[in-house]
């Protein structure tokens, strides 16, 4: 595992240059650069300042998904404009407010959370026409508006949805997700019938199914073998679900307990399918960042603990891994509490499988009969050395992942063991 700090305060900015969210890819599409906001360009290499970017004229702005020389911005007025690396310029595309025939407030993508699917062609919009709210669907191979699905009364008086927390297209662009905000919608509180993580047919937007009861942060995945999912966190403590966009099915990944409090899943790692990346942003609990693998396995590999106080969005990890999933750039204010500090850093990874040649079974204990046994905790404190006959279990250690190092007859094995 390598860990690198690749920003510092930068006085004439007065700021701390950072990435926005765990969901809104800071890499290009090739990984050659990254950006901070729609201020400023990044060689990903020498992690040097190219140049400083156009800034309110392409505000909200995302990478194309399939052009590294491409940067798409949405704008809240509707204008959808291009901004073209190399050549440092930027192209007025469409204004969905003349194109969707009527006037709308303002258009977000998401707001805030919304993606382009992989391979740039449809995008879902949302525009605010006084208290309702139309999900517009956006052809961006032909800069036109496909379908628009209007919800009554759903904005409410705020600048942002009162009754839904985001709106997004799938990967694959073939579905729509609504998640309703769930401190106003659930079960027993229905809007007008919705609540949960609802599931939508992009074509023609017509409603499928819900997923879920209840909206946690989550992110719209590819499992190992290609279909859909949505990832999130929600049910009993510290568990970590995927459910299928086609069929509704809810698979537990993870139930362990650092996952419990505050945390944030990306799948922005389009490039290599089959792994959510996600942190425990919770300060008490272990500060862990680990990808996933979508196939129910038990297989995880670290990325390290973020030791951030987390305590506001600012200061939150918000990981977000590299399109070939390799890097995982997050932040961190290594606790400072009463101050403005917050670096970001990057990540490469450390490669586990909890399941390893039967090694590890969850919420099981692990025996070692031989050997000299030295338990290390993932940030590298020597936890225990003991002679064997060792058993670790709960008993012995705190709730948590371990790195166990067994040395016998000059030869030394590696494990994993997560205590829950």
């Amino acid at each position: 595992m390598r860990l690198l700090r690749i920003t510092d305060y930068v006085p004439e900015w007065d700021w701390y240059p950072h990435h926005e969210y765990a969901k809104i890819q800071p890499w290009n599409a090739d990984g050659s650069l990254y950006k901070f906001y729609s201020v400023a360009l990044y060689d990903a290499r020498t992690h040097r300042m190219i140049r400083e970017l156009p800034g309110s004229e392409i505000y909200p702005s995302y990478w194309s998904p399939v052009d590294p020389d491409l940067i798409y911005s949405f704008r809240l007025n509707g204008d959808v404009r291009i901004y073209r690396v190399s050549t440092d310029s930027v192209v007025q595309m469409d204004h969905i407010v003349d194109a969707s025939g009527g006037e709308y407030d303002a258009v977000y993508m998401g707001p805030g959370e919304g993606n382009m699917d992989v391979e740039a062609r449809r995008v879902a919009l949302v525009g605010r026409r006084g208290v309702d709210m139309d999900v517009i669907l956006y052809d961006l191979e032909n800069f036109e508006v496909d379908t628009i699905i209007t919800f009554e009364g759903v904005w409410g008086d705020g600048e942002y949805p009162l009754y839904v927390d985001w709106v997004s297209v799938s990967q694959s662009g073939e579905y729509i997700g609504i998640m309703w905000d769930h401190n106003t919608t659930s079960p027993g509180n229905p809007f007008d019938g919705h609540y949960g993580v609802e599931i939508y047919r992009a074509d023609g937007m017509t409603f499928l199914r819900r997923i879920a009861e209840y909206g946690n942060h989550g992110d719209f995945c590819m499992d190992v073998d290609g279909r859909e999912v949505f990832v999130q966190f929600w049910g009993p403590t510290g568990t970590l679900n995927m459910y299928y966009l086609d069929s509704g099915e809810r698979v537990v990944l993870s139930e362990h307990p650092d996952f419990s409090g505050e945390g944030h899943i990306s799948c922005r790692n389009i490039r290599r399918p089959g792994w959510a990346y996600v942190s425990q942003d919770d300060s008490s609990l272990s500060g862990q960042m680990v990808a996933v693998r979508l196939d129910a396995s038990g297989t995880f590999e670290h990325f390290g603990h973020h030791f951030s106080s987390s305590m506001d969005y600012l200061k939150s990890p918000m990981p977000v891994p590299s399109p070939d999933g390799s890097l995982l750039m997050f932040k961190s204010d290594f606790m400072d509490t009463t101050s403005g500090v917050v670096y970001t850093f990057i990540s490469s990874v450390y490669t586990v499988s909890l399941r390893e040649s039967g090694q590890y079974v969850s919420g099981e204990v692990m025996k070692i009969d031989s050997g000299v046994v030295a338990v290390y905790s993932m940030d590298g404190r020597l936890v225990m050395r003991k002679e064997a006959p060792v058993i670790l279990s709960w008993r012995l250690l705190r709730p948590g992942f371990y790195v166990v190092l067994i040395e016998k007859d000059a030869l030394s094995e590696k494990r994993l063991l997560l205590i829950r």
